[in-house]
């Protein structure tokens, strides 16, 4: 049966190559406005992956005439990372108008048979897992923040808690000294650059394009001394670029959390404010101020345990939590970009170490 005067102009539309992109036509169906989603979230995806918010994006239009078909083909274009899977919608028009369904992960081998009479006509969208991230509403906020002179006119260190789960893992290399062959564990979080999602990728890359040093650290809230002082003592706290591992405290010689990540190359640091730290605490004479932006998740918290003196001087072992969080430093108002690097502060800290080393010697 021929064709409809409406689907032969769609199928001349769609010629030489018998498909349309998908900036060419406006589909009025919306793959949300039927159960297909919901479908393809309970039996397409597993684990955390089906509670995952999902979006679809119209990707081409196809007619396919008598005789024409598409060879097995096992992987379709991967627009960007975060998309997972085609969805394919097929119309019929015989009797009453209903369509068929197929979702498949991209790289699921398919392919069209031959059409034996009239036309087949299909839409394709593109299938993403997407976290509601608005780019450019979080480049312009943040933009807009830095051109404001009364926000930290002095300048500061803003912290983003990361808003996705990351595996954060110990790396073993082996290393040879000589004839023995030595296992040392790293334990930076370089890996975790290339790996960021959502929020906190676009946090990273905006910071990143505007000049500034994004660095991703652990923050060991410190609350030994601090607890013991005032209930109402500022957070104070150790920001390093890599998982401590604080079994090796040596409590024996009076070492606790903040000297043990100080050796380890932490920084000293202040939450909300701090002006009074050294009250409680000697160490914090001049502790970075953090002002955290997006507050600190559960997602990457690190735990571990460490020996330490407890009431009467008996040794007992404390729990220990570190949060994987994003740092971005910021000059003073109308020069943003005169902040300390990464680099800057490391000698820094290393002169301080030093300086300390020799007075106790």
């Amino acid at each position: 049966m021929p064709l409809p005067t409406r689907s032969n102009k769609l199928t001349q539309a769609c010629e030489p190559a018998g498909k349309m992109d998908s900036e060419c036509f406006s589909p009025m169906l919306d793959p949300f406005h039927t159960d297909l989603v919901k479908i393809i979230r309970d039996y397409l995806l597993e684990g955390t992956e089906s509670k995952e918010v999902i979006k679809t994006e119209p990707y081409e239009l196809n007619v396919y005439s008598k005789g024409s078909f598409l060879e097995p083909h096992a992987v379709n274009t991967l627009r960007n990372e975060k998309m997972f899977g085609s969805l394919v919608i097929a119309f019929a028009a015989k009797g009453r108008p209903s369509i068929g369904y197929v979702a498949f992960f991209s790289d699921v081998e398919h392919e069209v048979a031959p059409v034996i009479s009239g036309h087949r006509i299909t839409l394709t969208y593109n299938l993403y897992f997407d976290d509601g991230v608005n780019e450019d509403a979080i480049h312009e906020a943040f933009v807009a923040l830095l051109e404001n002179p009364e926000f930290l006119a002095e300048g500061g260190t803003l912290v983003f808690g990361l808003r996705h789960v990351y595996p954060i893992k110990r790396n073993l290399e082996r290393v040879s000294i000589g004839m023995k062959s030595l296992h040392l564990i790293e334990n930076y979080l370089k890996h975790l650059y290339g790996v960021l999602n959502g929020s906190d990728s676009v946090m990273y890359q905006s910071a990143y394009s505007l000049g500034f040093e994004p660095v991703l650290y652990l923050y060991y809230e410190w609350t030994g001394r601090v607890d013991r002082a005032s209930p109402t003592s500022p957070p104070l706290g150790v920001i390093t670029d890599k998982v401590i591992d604080f079994n090796e405290v040596q409590a024996d010689m009076g070492e606790d959390l903040v000297d043990f990540a100080q050796r380890e190359g932490g920084i000293l640091v202040a939450r909300g404010g701090g002006g009074k730290a050294t009250m409680f605490d000697s160490r914090f004479e001049s502790p970075e101020l953090l002002e955290w932006v997006t507050p600190m998740t559960t997602f990457n918290r690190q735990e571990d345990v460490y020996p330490t003196d407890g009431p009467e001087d008996e040794p007992e072992l404390r729990w220990v939590s570190g949060y994987v969080s994003l740092v971005v430093r910021i000059g003073k108002a109308g020069d943003r970009l005169a902040y300390p690097t990464v680099a800057e502060l490391g000698r820094a800290n290393l002169l301080k170490r030093q300086a300390e080393i020799d007075d106790e010697s």
